[in-house]
């Protein structure tokens, strides 16, 4: 009630005072009366300004402690206030301030929490699953709407994840576009799996941002913590694992880590590190295959083909290091010592016969490169015509505008371009028109489906009949069996490579190969 009617504390302490300084005058007036003479006279005899002074006491009494309420007014709100800001700074220091979820310190405070908890209670039950999600395409939005559109949708993705999981699971954004998912109560695999596939839902409708609408989405590594991790960074690299893993497959998808992913994560670190290693040791070198007419399977074309002995590891594939060089950069060195070696070795070939060799996106990158592959024919004295670059749809990766003028300026020099691996990944007639090409390679995938089944051998002939409605080569790689170029010959195939007419050949034999000529390569 006191507190209602006087709701500030230096007013109770004004009140308090008041009351207090009153005692005095009181207590002196009651005895003054009480002990008085009967003539009258007054006990104490109190002068005017004593009265006065007594009389005052409750205004003095009031003021002062008014004055005291205040300072401790002030003292209360400058702590609550400090409490505020303390806390204020906790919850940051803790949770994300763009999407407001909880944060890497958050994630390995939990973490160390939990790994505490085991150690205390010896038990092997309690341990949770963690998921660690990975966004796609959210360079594209940075790159093409900005990043307040990338904050954006990162708020949006953060909503969605805390509607959906709450309080099944609890999330924390690790910064960048990485998020991580902690399900708790030693969750069984088949539940992870659901809280999973819940979230690859949640991408499935497209994000409506004030820039307009984006579609995205994620990519999960899934693993258990145990009673051995000693710190977060264990948990996330197991987790990174399996994630690197998923986004191999298209679209939303998730992967457990497992033994068989940690071995191959340790071979593709152990490549990486040797990769730079073996460029300047010189241990790649190229071997050749030829590339064929249907018709009388004369030699038109060797294609160039890296491999790498490794002096521990033996013979290495392409597919094994090309992915390390890539994300390492050396794949431009090793790209750029492909052409120089394979018009070096052409040079010595008779005419006609060329080579063709495989150049990547990054290639292009470098604003230097065709002036390098110009370079490379003038210092081998290999005519133009007789090299072929091959490169594949994933180029497009790479600035459209850049690979288009590029391959334009290497034709205009007389250099052919092939369009290879045809078939696969997002093969489009608009490819066909946008790039300056003079091949069509088709998969070797197909080579022994079209055979199997006519939806297969029907895409062959699609793709035969649009080498010929653009006007290029066509050529069907993976031939192994006489039916097979039997196939392609009757549909229209102009060329044919495989193991049916050779398979890849070290520089050496080359020559042989070709003096060997119709003779080693008749049915």
């Amino acid at each position: 009630m006191l507190t209602t009617l006087l709701p500030k504390i230096e007013q109770r302490y004004a009140v308090a005072g008041t009351i207090f300084g009153s005692f005095l005058p009181t207590i002196c007036l009651a005895a003054d009366t009480l002990l008085s003479e009967p003539s009258g006279a007054s006990l104490f005899g109190l002068s005017a300004p004593t009265a006065t002074a007594l009389a005052l006491m409750p205004v003095f009494f009031g003021v002062g402690f008014y004055q005291i309420g205040r300072s401790k007014a002030q003292l209360l709100a400058e702590l609550y206030h400090r409490r505020r800001t303390e806390a204020r700074l906790r919850h940051d220091a803790c949770h994300d301030r763009l999407t407001g979820l909880a944060n890497r310190f958050c994630l390995e405070r939990d973490i160390q929490a939990v790994v505490d908890a085991g150690a205390a209670q010896g038990a092997g039950d309690i341990w949770p699953a963690l998921l660690l999600l990975d966004l796609d395409r959210f360079k594209y939005v940075n790159d093409s709407l900005g990043h307040g559109a990338g904050d954006e949708l990162l708020a949006a993705i953060a909503a969605r994840l805390l509607a959906a999981l709450t309080p099944t699971a609890r999330v924390y954004r690790l910064g960048g576009d990485e998020f991580v998912v902690t399900v708790a109560d030693c969750p069984s695999p088949g539940k992870v799996e659901d809280v999973c596939r819940t979230i690859c839902a949640l991408f499935d409708e497209p994000f409506d941002l004030r820039s307009g609408r984006v579609s995205s989405g994620c990519s999960i590594g899934v693993t258990f913590m145990n009673a051995s991790d000693a710190s977060m960074s264990e948990l996330l690299k197991r987790a990174d694992f399996a994630l690197y893993e998923a986004k191999e497959a298209p679209g939303s998808s998730f992967r457990f880590f497992d033994a068989a992913l940690a071995d191959e994560a340790r071979m593709r670190a152990e490549i990486e590190h040797d990769l730079a290693r073996a460029v300047a040791a010189g241990e790649f070198h190229l071997e050749y295959q030829p590339i064929v007419s249907v018709e009388d399977r004369t030699v038109h074309a060797f294609e160039a083909l890296l491999r790498w002995m490794h002096p521990e590891r033996g013979l290495i594939m392409p597919e094994r290091f090309i992915p390390a060089a890539e994300r390492t950069g050396l794949v431009l060195a090793l790209g750029n010592w492909a052409v120089r070696e394979a018009c070096l070795a052409a040079a010595r070939w008779p005419v006609p016969a060329g080579v063709a060799v495989n150049v990547v996106g990054d290639q292009f990158k470098d604003r230097d490169f065709v002036d390098y592959v110009k370079a490379c024919l003038a210092e081998a004295g290999l005519a133009p015509e007789r090299l072929t670059i091959e490169v594949t749809e994933s180029i497009f990766s790479v600035d459209e505008a850049v690979i288009r003028d590029s391959l334009g300026e290497l034709r205009r020099h007389g250099v052919r371009v092939a369009l290879d691996d045809f078939g696969t990944g997002f093969s489009s007639i608009n490819n066909l028109r946008a790039l300056p090409i003079d091949q069509l390679k088709i998969d070797r995938s197909f080579a022994r489906a079209m055979m199997e089944n006519k939806r297969d051998a029907d895409l062959v002939e699609i793709i035969l009949k649009l080498g010929q409605t653009f006007g290029v080569t066509t050529t069907v790689e993976g031939i192994e069996s006489e039916g097979q170029l039997d196939f392609v010959r009757a549909r229209g195939a102009c060329e044919a490579q495989g193991y049916l007419i050779s398979e890849p050949l070290p520089a050496a034999a080359v020559a042989g190969f070709l003096t060997r000529g119709r003779t080693r390569l008749s049915a």
